[in-house]
């Protein structure tokens, strides 16, 4: 994956160093983004976790565009965001916990433009990551995962640009490590998908 990344990256700088006009380009956007995180309840050590509610996140990145064709271009991404998850925590008492994730992502995604309107897709590749929860000794999670699939729908106003977008795992499910109090266990989770929106400028 790591190779292909590579590949991939040099194949856009090199041919945006082609002489064709406006081939190549670079941007900057940033957003908002939720989270649909879901898992049966679970024990442990005493202590019963179950989802709690989306909460809201952030990001900024660059973006680098290189146009295949008039229909058909190629882009990638350098994501830094911030997503946030809740839970809630049930033992000798009721306790909501807030788990902060930080992440550095490198999508590659595929798109077509038709006219303002584009549709875009591809793998997201995760540099880096860290999670830090607001009650680490209660609940820590790790993801486990560093590459998932991405995509969505744009809307191009002048250089200016409009993305929605939706990523998350091409799997049934996935498993996480949930960790409490020095105990982990290994917790499927069917749903951890991102909802993004984002704002972005094309020079």
């Amino acid at each position: 994956m790591k190779r292909l990344l590579f590949i991939l990256l040099c194949a856009l700088l090199v041919c945006g160093a082609c002489p064709a006009q406006r081939r190549f380009r670079v941007g900057v956007h940033g957003g908002v983004n939720t989270t649909s995180y879901t898992f049966s309840r679970v024990t442990i050590g005493g202590t019963e976790f179950r989802p709690g509610r989306a909460r809201a996140g952030y990001g900024a990145g660059f973006v680098l565009q290189l146009n295949l064709t008039r229909h058909l271009y190629l882009q990638s991404e350098l994501d830094y965001t911030f997503v946030n998850y809740s839970f809630r925590a049930r033992g000798a008492t009721v306790r909501d916990i807030t788990l902060r994730t930080t992440r550095l992502d490198i999508p590659v995604l595929l798109g077509l433009r038709f006219g303002p309107v584009r549709f875009f897709g591809g793998p997201q590749f995760r540099a880096a990551d860290s999670e830090s929860s607001s009650i680490p000794k209660l609940l820590s999670v790790n993801f486990n995962r560093n590459t998932g699939i991405i995509g969505g729908l744009g809307i191009d106003i002048g250089r200016f640009f409009i993305d929605f977008r939706i990523s998350g795992y091409p799997r049934p499910y996935v498993r996480n490590t949930f960790i409490s109090n020095g105990t982990s266990q290994r917790v499927k989770v069917p749903r951890n998908i991102v909802y993004g929106g984002s704002l972005g400028f094309l020079f």
